[in-house]
């Protein structure tokens, strides 16, 4: 019975999550119902969109971990990454692994962002993905992200990203790689608030339309809301900054599949007074 049921989930994930398919990562930006693709300041940048990375002026790590997904400890999602600033841009680099020891896979990120005049930013990324299925030979391959970013208004900026621009694909079988382009505007009518949408399209999918909600209560509190279509999804979550700590909690609703908790620890080192100028960055930068 056991084996028949590991079967039928390993079906399950291959139809529905295989060739590296697009998953929020991070709690931070899965509370905002993933649409961070305009907004992207810290480290996680990397998987939604690289020209963030020229936002980011501290050294950062970031560990996420979603234990079991919709219930299920077998399509466990973590990641690891890290930003560092440099005169030339800021590099990053990040590991994804989605799924249990029958069906793995693994994606490690190189990326590079910068910016032109503090306005304008691009960025980029080279992926190494890795497919594991027991009793099958590995499977790798490469492909290339790309990004750029906007500061549109003292209120407003706008994003673009571009997942898989190569076509990769993967295996004797030569399954395509999830190929996936999101733009989106970030609004900010205080140094408090941030309002994210976006649109999302996944060449073999509808189009999705996400919005989040980030609200600064304190220095130390954020709270966060957010609603998506295609999946349908409802989401909410809390950040508590503590000197170079940040803490990130995000519970999801699938109108489909229920509920998902995960959560996200940073290190950033330019501590809160680093948050602070991240969140004051789009109005100083008409200044």
């Amino acid at each position: 019975m056991k084996r028949l049921f590991l079967a039928i989930l390993i079906l399950w994930a291959v139809n529905l999550y295989a060739q590296f398919e697009t998953t929020d990562v991070g709690a931070r930006p899965t509370a905002l119902g993933g649409a961070f693709t305009s907004l992207s300041d810290n480290s996680l940048a990397i998987f939604y969109n690289p020209a963030g990375l020229g936002q980011v002026k501290y050294r950062e790590f970031s560990a996420f971990y979603s234990p079991a997904p919709f219930g299920l400890t077998d399509l466990s999602t973590a990641s690891l990454s890290y930003s560092e600033p440099l005169s030339f841009g800021t590099i990053g680099a990040a590991i994804k692994t989605y799924g249990f020891e029958l069906y793995k896979e693994n994606n490690i990120i190189f990326s590079y962002g910068n910016s032109y005049k503090k306005k304008i930013y691009y960025g980029a990324n080279l992926n190494l993905y890795n497919l594991h299925i027991q009793n099958y030979e590995n499977a790798t391959a490469f492909g290339i992200d790309i990004g750029t970013m906007a500061y549109i208004a003292k209120f407003l900026q706008w994003g673009f990203f571009g997942k898989n621009i190569t076509g990769t694909k993967i295996g004797e079988s030569k399954e395509k790689i999830a190929q996936v382009y999101r733009t989106g505007l970030t609004f900010q009518p205080e140094n408090n608030i941030r309002i994210t949408g976006e649109i999302e399209k996944d060449i073999k999918y509808p189009i999705s339309v996400r919005s989040g909600l980030e609200y600064n209560v304190i220095d130390f509190l954020d709270l966060r809301f957010g609603v998506g279509s295609q999946p349908t999804i409802f989401s909410a979550g809390i950040g508590i900054n503590y000197n170079l700590f940040s803490l990130d909690y995000a519970i999801t609703k699938s109108e489909d599949l229920g509920f998902t908790h995960l959560g996200t620890i940073s290190v950033n080192f330019g501590g809160i007074k680093g948050k602070k100028e991240s969140r004051e960055r789009l109005n100083k930068s008409f200044d």
